[in-house]
This record gives C-alpha cells, structure tokens and sequence, in this order.
C-alpha cells in the first residue's frame, strides 16, 4: 500500500487462461493474473490506475506514471494535448521528456511549462525537456490515440 505495483487478480470468475499459451505464461505461482497495468492502492483500499506497466518511464531507478505528468501538465494555459514519454539516456536509463501541443495561437515556453510542474510532482517527475510540435507533426493512430512509441525516438 502506498506504492506503485501492478495490478494482479485472482477469482472463481476469471478466464482459465489464453488460447495457445500454458497457464505459466498467463499465471504467476500464485494463480494471480498479471495485468499489465499499475497503480496504487490508498488507505481505503481503492486502486489508483497510472497507466500501463510498458508505459512506465524508469529514471534514475525510479517510476514515473506518464499519465501523472501528463494531468499537471494539461492544467497549463494554452497546452491542447501532451504526452510524456521515456527517452533512453545513458546516465538516468531513461529521461522524462514531455511532447506538447499548444493550443492554436498560443505561444508556450519550456521553461515555464518545467516551473510549473515543479511545484505540482516530486522532482524526479518533471521534465527535463519539453518539445513543442504541431497537430499535424503528432503522431496519431486512427483511433486519435498517440503514438508514444514514435515520441519515445525524439532526442
């Protein structure tokens, strides 16, 4: 309790498994199925979902849910979309890097969008840089999801 960890469930009603793979492969020791996604639970017991376990940014040994970031960062003026994503760094394993769209007409700076963070999540969190991009330069999937992998390859 109080930290972030995966989100595993056990239950007479959960699927016996999938099709073309071994009960090992879908089953920790336990019989608990891992699903991929974290979060945290509160002293009430209630679960906190951050995002997916593959979207987890590990900097400096540390978590950051992007989802996190990423809701601070929608409360700035002027920010239409922004997703934060893991970019490999040699000395950190990966850094936080923050791909924003401002919002028609508005000029944003980074280093006030990285200000504003800074008093809103601890400091291992924020953004070493914010990149600005245009709709058009976003990429998208159909669904208008974000494409984070091709933001992850932005240096």
């Amino acid at each position: 309790m109080g930290a972030t960890g995966e989100l595993c469930v056990k239950g007479p009603t959960l699927m016996m498994g999938y099709l073309g793979k071994s009960p090992e492969e879908c089953f920790d020791e336990e019989g608990y199925y891992r699903t991929g996604d974290c979060g945290i639970v509160d002293a009430e017991g209630r679960f906190y979902w951050e995002g997916r376990l593959t979207d987890m940014i590990k900097t400096g040994g540390a978590n950051v849910a992007p989802m996190e970031v990423d809701d601070v960062i929608a409360k700035f003026p002027g920010v239409k979309r922004s997703q934060t994503v893991g970019v490999p760094d040699e000395l950190l394993g990966e850094m936080v890097v923050s791909c924003v769209v401002p919002a028609d007409g508005v000029e944003l700076v980074e280093s006030e969008i990285i200000a504003f963070v800074k008093k809103e999540v601890a400091s291992f969190k924020v953004p070493r840089r914010v990149l600005f991009f245009t709709d058009a330069e976003y990429a998208l999937t159909g669904n208008e999801k974000i494409k984070t992998a091709d933001l992850r390859k932005l240096r």
